[in-house]
């Protein structure tokens, strides 16, 4: 399998769980006393979109032979390294139940590092072409979440609208899954 595709499938696992939970569903205990399904949102969708990440960033490292597009893949396993890492982080914020906001600033530092990533697509990649537009679309709904979350763990936003955000970059981290996943010829 692809290492994007199998790193997108993780994320999306990631980012869904921790979007209905933000959105309520499900975020309750099923009984009084019974464990909170943020435990179960940590380690099944916070550690798996971890795993997945730094998987595709090791893969993309060190698994695949350096050459022509050696550029791109230290570029997206630097991208993939840093969300999986920044997943770590969350994962422990949620299964130990620790104070979110140094969380926060990493979503802060994480934002900016994304933009200098996009920056940096720009440069390697190139802008030419629409599946190039609709990567940096996908990189930038990160930032957005990446904001909405530092928001979320100080208390400035409230937990729906992070949720809602976190359902759209499902869709967006999608077409990264199938199409730069290689699972369908990029447009």
């Amino acid at each position: 399998m692809n290492p994007i595709a199998f790193a997108m499938t993780g994320l999306i696992f990631g980012l869904w769980l921790n979007a209905f939970n933000l959105l309520g569903i499900g975020a309750r205990p099923a009984k009084e006393g019974a464990v909170s399904p943020t435990k179960t949102v940590a380690a099944a969708g916070s550690l798996v979109a971890a795993i997945t990440l730094v998987f595709m960033a090791i893969w993309l490292t060190v698994g695949q032979p350096f050459g022509e597009g050696a550029p791109v893949n230290v570029l997206f396993a630097a991208i993939g390294g840093m969300y999986g890492l920044l997943w770590i982080g969350v994962f422990a914020v949620q299964w130990f139940n620790l104070d979110g906001r140094p969380a926060g600033n990493l979503c802060l530092l994480c934002a900016i590092l994304q933009v200098l990533h996009m920056i940096a697509v720009a440069i390697v990649v190139g802008t030419v072409g629409i599946h190039v537009w609709i990567v940096q679309a996908v990189l930038l709904s990160y930032v957005v979440l990446l904001l909405l979350f530092w928001g979320l763990f100080y208390g400035k936003v409230p937990a729906r609208p992070v949720g809602w955000w976190g359902i759209v970059t499902c869709i967006t981290t999608a077409y990264l899954l199938w199409f730069g996943g290689g699972i369908l010829p990029t447009p």
